[in-house]
């Protein structure tokens, strides 16, 4: 009886050794997040990259991060391509302002709270990967 016991799972061992197939890494397969994309790097190429086909990213703005239920602007937009500007429907100004002590419209950031410019988003260079971009509007004293 304990031979059998013993036997079994050395057969069923080898039989899933057997089943497995080894692969091999494969580094220039190109990032699968932009499909249609020609990939970074110094191509030399003329003229500009055309874009991907397909939108695969969600832009929201909203107004700060306190009301941020429901975006003021949405777009669809291209995962890791920078914006290039900001989107004439998403433009705010200081007359916009939720709260009276914080009357300054200084930009737009994903993070929800900034007390300075370094963290406001650069809509000609900042890139994004996920299927979905908050971007928060920044208010401060003057």
């Amino acid at each position: 009886m304990k031979k059998k016991l013993f036997v079994l799972p050395l057969v069923l061992l080898t039989a899933a050794m057997l089943g497995c197939k080894s692969q091999t890494y494969n580094p220039g397969v190109p990032y699968p997040g932009i499909p249609d994309y020609p990939s970074p790097g110094g191509g030399g190429g003329e003229g500009d990259d055309p874009l991907p086909t397909e939108f695969n990213m969600v832009v929201n703005f909203y107004l700060n991060y306190s009301n941020s239920i429901t975006p003021i602007y949405t777009m669809d937009w291209y995962s890791l391509i920078p914006l290039e500007t900001l989107p004439q429907d998403a433009v705010l100004t200081d007359a916009d302002a939720p709260d009276p002590y914080y009357p300054h419209f200084i930009g737009y950031s994903q993070y929800p709270t900034a007390i300075d410019e370094s963290k406001l988003w650069n809509f000609a260079e900042d890139t994004y990967s996920s299927n979905e971009l908050n971007l928060y509007g920044i208010w401060v004293r003057e």
